[in-house]
């Protein structure tokens, strides 16, 4: 039996009625008009969007808007559906609902007898206008029936119009040469509905220039608001998204997100399960898990739910075809299914009415994809349609986020399901016949541009009204043209500047040339030198970093604290993240708050490949014998704890990857005591002389007597502020690799202060070291370790900068992980420890 149409739907579907039997009326004004003018205003009338979100009855109102026209006149119709496994269930619709409509057999109903009153076939793109087998069988006359492009043209010639139902016209033919090519070829349709759940201008615009039909613009189209679905129960009152946010982005990198997503939705599901038994409801509710394409995600998700989540093996299934078939429709229905895990592909089309939750294993950036999405968990079930006392819980669905960063796709879709509004598609034709004596003219009239009475069979010329003869425009491409007017003195100018700086012709030139090349020379083979200064010592002490031992491995392992506290970490196997739920369409917190703590999982893979992050720091090792090395030790501390040792070796090395992490700085300070025991303190000898190719600027309190080259300018602020000061006995730059080196102060890096400054009344041996740092590394975490270094007989290194666009320097010191100003800069502090 027919259903009956809810109210809101009576009114879009009087408006698709009302709109095509404008068009019907159209044709028959041109009855008696050329056939390029009738082709003209099926072109510009014939399509019709009609735009609604999944769920709010779109097959229903084209099927009914189909027997509606279908009664005014003989309409030979062809509905496309996006996916072969669509096919049936669009017949079954059309069955139901339009019983007097013929459901004609594309491949036995391919005949002129078959088609002469109408009816209807349900076909798919690939099946008429693709390059297999079947297509090319459809196209062709023979044993089965007349070529379909035969069928259409006979159609015609009896007096049939041609309609077609696109569904989900957003992603069917227009990606495909062969499909744009039989619509607009061999279809030629005289009716046009074209059905989407994603409304996007760009798509219809792509239609109009595939197919050279005008659709109009959305204010044109039939839609229908997700309100007035909503309030007619045809769908669920929202769906809310679900997403779990880590404390700190190193946390994130390591939670398992999908089996929290996987745990948390099953969970859902269960409650979902709960409530309709608890209201005598016959209806088993369908959990969608959607994964990454490939297998292996798959049969991951699978095991997962079957071991982890004991769901019994034969309620999970996997469906993995590139398109939906009727495999999966029954898969949807089928009430001993609880789970149904598909890939991004299948999720466009089929219905399936029992889902109430889907996990989503990988982001949704593509907004027709979150449309579908949606779509999909949105629904109303028939069981359910009714009732007005259902609980909240049994009113929404809900999307799990493994991935909550890269939900773009869903965010979109929800703000454009939103915008949709119920509405009745603009009436009237955009086509107007004009006729002048025994002539008869179509114009296409668009809102806001005017009517001509007066047609122009001529050609069409564009004039320049500004210009004062008024002759028709015309665009120069010659770059001579654009060069006209262009002095040529100008150019003179130029080319004999060039000539000049090439330096011409002549002895002066080449004279001048010599004297320089002599210059050079000369300037080359003058080497200044600037002794130390007798006051001045002939060496100052530093530290050295030997030469790694042979069993350097093995002294690292020896190092490390596998304590009995760092050993449980081997088990700590959770973090606590946050729970995030929202709603999708208005934004809004849950019961206000909305957020709550839940235990997430780590996953193995990502902990293993941090571990082996951690253990690549350090590249004077070699991998896989320090791996051998700490296992072993990890091992023994293990059993010395009193805990069982894993009998798996995979086990095994989870445990030891999962202290690493746990613990980053384990491997880090086990380095630094070792490398620590290594350094040794050494004399660090000053040459006798400094020697330069240019004459340097004299320095009275510089240990060479002189400001030493390569100096950037705080660093030459600096030194004139040593060498003017009175405390200073003598200064020194200190170079970087042969200097001064201090490596004590963190894993064994040479760390080479920039001044050593020997001052007056400092202690014995009075000096001090002094570290210059512009502002841009002052956050950086090894600058700032660098201020807390310390030598042993010079003392701590005073770390000196000042900001950008400043003057006067500061002192600085680490705090709260950057350097911060600790006073202003004075060369009287330097004499204090």
């Amino acid at each position: 039996m027919p259903a009956t149409l809810k109210k809101f739907q009576e009114t879009v579907c009087n408006g698709i009625v009302a709109r095509l039997d404008n068009v019907r009326a159209l044709y028959a004004q041109l009855a008696n008009a050329a056939p390029q003018q009738f082709a003209d205003a099926r072109r510009k009338d014939a399509a019709l969007v009609l735009q609604a979100p999944t769920g709010a009855g779109k097959t229903l109102l084209a099927v009914e808007a189909m027997r509606r026209t279908s009664a005014q006149e003989r309409v030979l119709w062809f509905w496309f559906a996006p996916f072969t496994g669509l096919v049936e269930q669009s017949r079954r619709v059309i069955a139901a609902q339009a019983p007097e409509l013929a459901l004609l057999d594309l491949d036995s109903d391919r005949q002129l007898d078959a088609v002469r009153g109408g009816g209807v076939f349900v076909v798919t793109w690939a099946s008429l206008a693709a390059r297999d087998a079947d297509s090319r069988r459809a196209r062709q006359s023979g044993d089965a029936g007349l070529a379909i492009d035969t069928v259409i043209a006979l159609a015609r010639e009896e007096g049939l119009r041609i309609g077609c139902v696109v569904d989900e016209a957003h992603h069917s033919f227009q990606r495909a040469a062969q499909a744009r090519a039989f619509f607009s070829q061999v279809l030629q349709p005289d009716y046009a509905l074209l059905m989407t759940a994603t409304p996007r201008d760009a798509d219809m615009a792509a239609f109009e220039r595939a197919t050279g039909y005008y659709v109009g613009e959305p204010a044109d189209w039939a839609s229908v608001s997700r309100f007035d679905a909503v309030e007619a129960g045809l769908l669920k009152q929202g769906v809310r998204m679900v997403r779990f946010i880590a404390r700190d982005g190193d946390t994130a990198q390591l939670v398992d997100f999908e089996h929290l997503a996987l745990r948390e939705c099953a969970a859902m599901h269960r409650r979902a399960h709960a409530e309709l038994r608890a209201m005598n409801i016959a209806l088993t509710p369908l959990m969608l898990v959607q994964v990454p394409d490939g297998k292996a995600a798959q049969e991951a998700a699978r095991r997962y739910l079957v071991e982890e989540l004991d769901f019994d093996a034969g309620a999970v299934r996997v469906h993995t075809s590139d398109e939906p078939d009727p495999d999966l429709l029954a898969l949807a229905q089928d009430p001993t299914v609880e789970v149904l895990i598909f890939k991004m592909a299948v999720a466009l089309g089929f219905d399936a009415p029992r889902a109430f939750t889907l996990a989503a294993l990988r982001g949704a950036r593509d907004v027709d994809f979150g449309v579908q999405v949606i779509g999909r968990i949105v629904r109303r079930h028939a069981l359910l349609q009714a009732r007005t006392d259902l609980p909240a819980l049994l009113d929404y669905g809900y999307v799990f986020l493994a991935n909550s960063e890269s939900q773009e796709g869903l965010l979109q879709a929800g703000a454009q399901i939103n915008t949709l509004t119920t509405q009745a598609p603009e009436l009237g034709t955009q086509t107007v016949v004009t006729v002048i004596g025994d002539a008869a003219e179509v114009q296409v009239v668009r809102s806001g541009e005017p009517l001509s009475l007066l047609v122009d069979r001529g050609g069409v010329s564009l004039v320049d009204t500004t210009a004062a003869d008024a002759a028709p425009l015309r665009r120069e491409g010659n770059m001579d043209a654009a060069l006209q007017g262009t002095p040529f003195s100008a150019l003179a100018t130029a080319a004999q500047a060039l000539l000049a700086i090439q330096g011409g012709e002549g002895e002066a030139p080449a004279r001048a040339e010599a004297g320089l090349v002599s210059a050079f020379a000369l300037a080359q083979d003058t080497l200044y030198r600037y002794p130390r200064r007798a006051d001045g010592p002939a060496s100052l002490r530093g530290e050295k970093m030997p030469e790694l031992p042979v069993d350097f491995e093995a002294g690292l392992a020896a190092h490390v604290d596998f304590s009995p506290e760092v050993v449980a970490d081997r088990l700590r196997r959770k973090v606590q993240v946050q729970r995030s739920e929202t709603g999708l369409f208005d934004g809004k917190a849950v019961d206000d708050e909305g957020i709550e703590d839940v235990w997430a999982s780590l996953s193995p893979a990502a902990v293993a490949e941090r571990a082996e992050q951690i253990r690549l720091r350090l590249p004077e090792a070699n991998d896989r014998e320090l791996y051998e090395r700490l296992m072993e030790r990890f091992l023994r501390a293990v059993r010395d704890s009193g805990a069982d040792v894993p009998d798996d070796d995979e086990e095994r090395m989870q445990q030891l990857d999962l202290v690493l992490v746990r613990r980053q700085h384990l491997l880090r300070d086990a380095y630094r005591r070792m490398r620590l025991g290594l350094v040794t303190d050494i004399d660090v000898p000053l040459p006798s002389e400094l020697t330069s190719t240019q004459r340097l600027a004299p320095a009275a309190r510089g240990l060479y007597g002189v400001f030493p080259s390569g100096l950037n300018v705080d660093e030459q602020a600096i030194a004139a502020l040593l060498d003017a000061s009175p405390q200073v006995r003598w200064w020194h730059r200190n170079p970087s690799k042969t200097g001064v080196g201090l490596y004590r102060w963190d894993e064994g890096d040479g760390f080479y202060p920039d001044f050593v400054v020997c001052l007056h009344e400092r202690a014995a041996p009075g000096i001090a070291l002094l570290e210059l740092k512009g502002e841009h590394l002052w956050g950086k975490d090894s600058e700032v370790d660098k201020a807390a270094a310390t030598h042993p007989e010079y003392g701590a290194v005073f770390m000196v900068g000042r900001k950008r666009g400043e003057r006067d320097f500061v002192f600085l010191r680490g705090l709260a992980g950057k350097l911060q100003s600790e006073g202003a800069f004075s060369i009287d502090r330097l004499r204090f420890a």
